[in-house]
């Protein structure tokens, strides 16, 4: 049986918009479509086998909440990323331009793991915490509201006003570096977060080590000027403001709580986490 998993809130909450391509694609498999928001993903998967396919037609978010939905397991039945979300940065790191979808199941082996306010989570392309989190939580913010405020404004808002800088420590396989003035710090297991922004270059998804980018000591002004080198991963040049490790144990340490991101997923309060990959 071939089914089509669908968020209705992915694609900026246009998720059934593309919807009918999909089915068409499949009409002579006589495929079923599901809302995934109404599924408990998890067990529905756990409970297919190799005989089955499903379409998952979300983006990263949709694919960040079924990953971990499995907690680390990997099913049997095939699951097809079909290329219908906003930001798509696991198919920018997985997929041809050419490419409809790319079969999940290789990419959630081993995946890295963060830890933090006593939760565990996995995650495909980056975590962060700073001010590219602080710009996803406004987009959701902004994502039903009638009038909504693109990408670079809502960057600019909160680089001069929805964010301090902080101070912190972070960690990589024992080595610990303080800063001031963190205006993000982040663990990459792909290239891209945050709609194709290159913040990992050199990042291998397929390796066994994560990259710590932490972004410090720059004024309001500065950030904004050099923010728009990480959609070539050219920012990697600017050394004294951008300290980039590689290891397999990254842990991050602000000095107050602030909001972290996970694959554009987002969630308040956070001072500190711990990132894994074995």
């Amino acid at each position: 049986m071939t089914y089509i998993l669908f968020n209705p809130l992915a694609n900026g909450g246009h998720g059934t918009k593309g919807l009918e391509t999909v089915r068409a694609a499949f009409a002579a498999e006589s495929p079923e479509s599901i809302d995934i928001t109404t599924l408990d993903t998890g067990a529905f998967l756990t409970h297919l086998t190799g005989e089955d396919k499903v379409i998952l037609c979300g983006g990263d978010g949709t694919i960040h909440q079924l990953v971990n939905s499995l907690a680390g397991a990997v099913p049997a039945v095939p699951i097809y990323v079909w290329r219908f979300g906003t930001g798509n940065d696991f198919l920018r790191d997985t997929a041809q331009k050419s490419d409809d979808r790319v079969l999940l199941n290789s990419h959630i082996r081993n995946l890295p793991r963060a830890d933090f306010n006593g939760t565990t989570h996995r995650f495909l392309n980056g975590c962060s915490l700073g001010v590219d989190a602080v710009v996803c939580a406004t987009m959701e913010e902004n994502r039903l509201k009638p009038k909504k405020t693109g990408y670079v404004m809502t960057a600019v808002q909160a680089i001069f006003r929805r964010f301090q800088p902080m101070s912190g420590r972070v960690n990589v396989d024992g080595v610990t570096r303080e800063y001031k003035n963190i205006w993000m710090a982040g663990t990459m297991n792909g290239h891209y977060q945050g709609g194709g922004k290159n913040f990992a270059p050199d990042q291998d998804r397929n390796g066994t080590w994560l990259c710590s980018m932490v972004w410090h000591d720059t004024s309001a002004l500065g950030t904004l000027l050099r923010f728009p080198t990480v959609l070539v991963g050219a920012h990697t040049r600017f050394k004294t403001i951008c300290d980039i490790r590689f290891g397999h144990h990254i842990t991050v340490e602000l000095d107050r709580p602030t909001t972290i991101q996970m694959d554009g997923e987002v969630t308040e309060g956070v001072q500190s986490y711990t990132a894994h990959k074995e």
